[in-house]
This record gives structure tokens, C-alpha cells and sequence, in this order.
């Protein structure tokens, strides 16, 4: 049972990173806020609320060592650079160059910041 609730923490918590994601290009792009997905973040924040709370309560806390908190950093890094690549990419397409180049320096940046917590074998 226990192992069913971690699996529906790690899907909210990926649902989440997903939905924030297309909520900030969605503003930043179209300057529309989508109102049903935003309940539903609302919703499964909830969801992840609870099951974080009965988790606590069935399970003794366990410590990451650094090779798998290195890991998890180099997926988010990787997730948010791949964000801000099709940001750049957008803003190429709507001609507004100046934001674009910003978006790729910061793209860099974030590439250079997983790629060095990456997990060395």
C-alpha cells in the first residue's frame, strides 16, 4: 500500500511541475489563463497534500544519499531547460528577439547546472 502511494506522489508531483509549466507559457505567451487546468493543479495539490501527510504517518523518514539527490536535481534542471528551450523557440516565432536571447542565456545556464549534478559512475 505503502509503495501505491509513492507512485501517486511522484504522478502529482509530476502532474504539478507540468501544469505550472503550461500555466507560466500559456500567461507568458498567450495572456490567458487556463482556468480548468488551473483547478485542477488546485485539485491534485490537495491530493498531494494527503497522501504526503499519510505517508508521513505510515513510513519512517529515509535519507537520500548525494548520488540520488544529485540525480533528482539533474531531472528538474533537465525539465526546466527543455521549458525554456520551447520558450526561446516561441519567443523566435513571435519576432521578439531580445526576449529569446535572454530565455537562451538562461537555458544555457540551466543546462550547464544539471549537467553538474550529474551523477559521475
Amino acid at each position: 500500500m505503502e509503495r501505491v502511494r509513492e507512485t501517486a506522489l511522484a504522478v502529482l508531483m509530476l502532474f504539478l511541475l507540468t501544469g505550472s509549466l503550461f500555466i507560466i507559457y500559456s500567461l507568458l505567451m498567450w495572456q490567458v489563463l487556463p482556468k480548468a487546468l488551473g483547478m485542477s493543479l488546485l485539485f491534485a495539490l490537495v491530493l498531494l497534500k494527503s497522501t504526503i501527510t499519510s505517508l508521513r504517518n505510515y513510513q519512517a523518514p529515509q535519507e537520500l544519499n548525494s548520488t540520488d539527490a544529485g540525480f533528482i536535481k539533474f531531472i528538474l534542471l533537465s525539465i526546466l531547460s527543455v521549458f525554456f528551450i520551447v520558450l526561446f523557440i516561441s519567443y523566435l516565432l513571435k519576432s521578439q528577439q531580445q526576449a529569446a536571447y535572454i530565455v537562451l542565456g538562461i537555458s544555457l545556464i540551466t543546462i550547464k547546472k544539471a549537467v553538474d549534478f550529474l551523477p559521475a559512475d
